[in-house]
């Protein structure tokens, strides 16, 4: 689930993943400037959702 999850991500441009090792294979994944432009705006969701207890 979680890999189908990033592949959606980098689909949509928001992650980038890099394949480190082939053997055993080994993959790292990291924000694209696009997925950090969304950090604010998530903050500011999880505030409101704290705030509301939600």
């Amino acid at each position: 689930m979680v890999t189908q999850r990033l592949c959606e991500m980098e689909k949509a441009g928001l992650v980038k993943r890099e394949v480190v090792s082939d053997r055993p294979i080994a993959v790292t994944y990291e924000l694209t400037d696009f997925g950090r432009s969304a950090l604010a705006f998530l903050e500011n969701l999880k505030d409101w959702v704290e705030s509301h207890e939600i």
